[in-house]
């Protein structure tokens, strides 16, 4: 059965239906995570995921490929840690302070040091119902103000430097949550000329998290295909023992004959030669 093999355009602002119309920096972490395809890969931390998802849209569309070496860093940061939360939006604001200009700053402080209060508090969190209602809140927050630092920095400067610093604060944040789940900080930074252009996947069904049933996902193809070569008949080739006994009966059937008896190539209807 043929392999079908799809090539995925890296990388599109937006989202996708299928890797046909290319992916984001979210699709692509999903087929490297060997999920179903989704700008939510379960295994992506949220607040990460909407870190990732404004850089990838906020990054002009020819440089949208420096996200692709960042890409399999996203899967493995969900992380129940409740402290990545405000150590994702502390990330965005502190590159927010290094773009913008100074009457910004009092309000980027502001909201540092509430995400400091919070990162706190997460460390030392309880539970309870109350709790529970004001950290949802609070996680809402950070979505927020994730958004709104980038935002910041994509305006603050040539398109150039902003899509570097961009990048260097979705570093920032993938670093700190490895950070918290006590794994080493990478810079998976490249060139853009290193950057990969395209994918080449291929369809699979994956189990939907928390259900019975089987979703599209898709895995990216690592190797080249091997080229297929046209079926050509196979020459029958006699093992030893069956070309050892036609030599035997061919030297029966040559004494037969030099004895004036027939052989089994001159049978005659009378006759009858038995050859071992």
């Amino acid at each position: 059965m043929a392999i079908q093999v799809i090539t995925m355009d890296l990388l599109g602002r937006g989202t996708h239906t299928d890797p046909r119309h290319g992916c984001n920096v979210l699709e692509l972490a999903s087929v490297l995570a060997g999920e179903r395809w989704s700008t939510s890969p379960q295994s992506v931390h949220p607040a990460l995921a909407t870190a990732a998802e404004t850089v990838n849209d906020l990054l002009t569309d020819d440089r949208k490929r420096l996200l692709v070496p960042l890409a399999p860093w996203l899967p493995g940061t969900n992380s129940a840690d409740p402290r990545i939360w405000p150590a994702v939006a502390s990330a965005c604001i502190r590159a927010t302070l290094a773009s913008v200009p100074g009457p910004d700053q009092p309000r980027l402080l502001a909201e540092l040091n509430r995400a400091r209060e919070l990162f706190v508090l997460a460390g030392s969190a309880s539970g309870g119902r109350h709790e529970h209602r004001t950290r949802r809140r609070d996680r809402q927050w950070v979505l927020n103000a994730s958004r709104s630092a980038l935002l910041q920095v994509a305006a603050s400067a040539d398109p150039e430097a902003a899509d570097a610093a961009l990048c260097q604060a979705l570093v920032e944040c993938i670093n700190q949550c490895r950070r918290l789940a006590d794994q080493e900080a990478v810079d998976p930074l490249l060139p853009l000329a290193d950057c990969p252009q395209r994918l080449q996947v291929r369809p699979r069904t994956v189990w939907s998290p928390g259900c019975d049933w089987m979703e599209q996902g898709y895995q990216p193809i690592t190797d080249p295909l091997p080229a297929s070569a046209p079926a050509t008949p196979r020459r029958k080739v006699p093992d030893q023992q069956s070309a050892a006994t036609e030599r035997a009966r061919q030297a029966v059937r040559d004494s037969h004959r030099i004895r004036g008896r027939p052989g089994r190539g001159d049978q005659r209807p009378h006759g009858h030669i038995r050859v071992p």
